[in-house]
């Protein structure tokens, strides 16, 4: 008895919270139609329209400055590192497009690694350098290492990974 009392009390509670999630979207609803109520059909269409026009034209701009990137290497092993010693790589980004090749960022995956990105814009045909800095910290003697820097840049996928590795010495 006491099990069948259980489970039918389990079962109006499920159905009780399920209307009242249904009352909660209909009147979403509601309000939603009231305020779309103090526009005509036409005005909420001219509205949408534009949003769109607006957002597809800065999609253009955005398309039309974009260029292309080579990062040579793409992967770097420093091979043996000092225990706490700084050690560096400088990158070579070469713009491959016809715009300007504008680096806006450039982050490690962890701050033992520090990029220093191109300040200047470099310009089609050139190349340009990105340092990146790795320095270990105590509890990673003798541990292998594999950094990420994801560089954000005006290239259609917005942003490119290189990655550096090595073995730290114990």
């Amino acid at each position: 008895m006491r099990k069948n009392f259980v489970l039918l009390f389990t079962v109006l509670l499920i159905f009780s919270c399920g209307e009242e999630t249904e009352i909660t979207t209909n009147e979403k609803q509601v309000r939603s139609n009231l305020a779309a109520g103090s526009q005509s059909e036409e005005e909420l269409k001219a509205a949408a329209e534009k949003r769109r026009a607006e957002q597809e034209e800065r999609e253009r701009e955005r398309l039309s400055k974009l260029t292309t990137m080579e990062v040579l290497p793409a992967e770097f092993n420093f091979g043996r590192i000092p225990k706490e010693k700084p050690v560096s790589k400088v990158f070579e980004i070469k713009n491959t497009g016809d715009k300007p090749l504008i680096i806006e960022d450039a982050q490690a995956s962890c701050g033992c690694t520090v990029p220093k990105k191109p300040e200047e814009p470099i310009l089609p045909g050139q190349s340009g350098e990105l340092e990146v800095t790795f320095t270990s910290k105590p509890d990673q003697a003798g541990q292998s290492i594999r950094k990420t820097i994801t560089i954000t840049a005006n290239i259609p996928s917005m942003t490119q990974v290189i990655t550096v590795s090595g073995q730290v010495d114990e």
